[in-house]
C-alpha cells in the first residue's frame, strides 16, 4: 500500500445472509490483503456472501468451528469501495499485489472471547473459531503518507479526508437502521455490548455454539 494504517474505527454487528446483501448492494469488493491473478479488477460480491451464508448456517445450527475445517467460512473478509480508482494492483511475477492510493472500509468476522471474566472481542478468530459470531466494519480513523502520491500529500490524512468515507458512513447508517444494542446475560448480570443485532438474527443467535457452550441468555 502506499500508506500506513495508524487506528481504526470498528463497529461489530449480526446482520442474517437475507440482511446483509441489501447492506451492500452498491459497492464494489475488492481484495485488500493477499495477491490476485494479473487480469483482476474487483471481486465477484457472491463470493463473500456465499462465505458468509456458509458460515451462518452453520452458527444457527450450533456447530463447532475449527480453523482447520472451517477456516473459509470463518475468515470470510471483503473489501468494500465505491472508488475502483484508488484499488490498485501492481503485477509481480506471478500475481498482482494492493498498492492502493487510498484505503477502503473492510468487512471480516468477529469472535467473543471470555478474558480475566470479562466478554472481549479483541482476540483473533484464528484463536477461537468456535466463538465466531458476527462481523466486523473497520475503517481507518488515521493514514500516514510516506511520500506525496496523487491523492495526497505526505503526512497524517484524517478518515473524513477518504474518498470512501462516505461509503463506510452510508454502510454504518444502514447497519443501525437496522440493528440494535445485544445485551446479554450471564453470571447473573447483563453486560451490554459494543456489539449490535438485527431482530432477526437476535433469534438465531440464542443457537450459536458459543452462547449455548456458556449458558448466556440473550436479551
Amino acid at each position: 500500500m502506499q500508506y500506513l494504517e495508524l487506528s481504526h474505527k470498528k463497529h461489530l454487528f449480526i446482520v442474517t445472509p437475507g440482511e446483509l446483501r441489501p447492506l451492500l448492494a452498491d459497492v464494489h469488493h475488492v481484495v485488500v490483503d493477499s495477491g490476485v491473478p494479473k487480469s483482476y479488477v474487483e471481486s465477484d460480491p457472491d463470493d463473500f456472501f456465499s462465505a458468509y451464508d456458509a458460515l451462518y448456517q452453520q452458527l444457527k445450527c450450533g456447530e463447532t468451528l475449527t480453523f482447520q475445517n472451517d477456516w473459509k467460512q470463518v475468515t470470510c473478509t471483503t473489501g468494500i469501495t465505491r472508488h475502483l480508482e484508488n484499488c490498485i494492483y501492481r503485477p509481480t511475477s506471478q500475481l498482482s499485489v494492493p498498492v492502493f492510493t487510498e484505503p477502503c472500509p473492510r468487512i471480516d468476522t468477529f469472535c467473543f472471547t471470555f478474558w480475566k471474566k470479562q466478554l472481549t472481542t479483541s482476540f483473533s478468530i484464528a484463536q477461537f473459531p468456535e466463538n465466531v459470531c458476527g462481523l466486523r466494519l473497520s475503517f481507518p480513523a488515521r493514514v500516514t503518507y510516506e511520500a506525496t502520491n496523487s491523492k495526497h500529500p505526505a503526512g497524517i490524512v484524517c478518515h473524513t479526508d477518504l474518498d470512501d468515507y462516505e461509503t463506510y458512513e452510508a454502510l454504518l447508517s444502514r447497519i443501525r437502521a437496522l440493528t440494535k444494542p445485544l445485551k446479554l446475560e450471564f453470571d447473573g448480570k447483563i453486560h451490554r455490548t459494543t456489539v449490535r443485532v438485527s431482530s432477526d438474527a437476535k433469534q438465531d443467535l440464542k443457537n450459536f455454539h458459543f452462547i449455548t457452550s456458556n449458558s448466556i441468555t440473550v436479551l
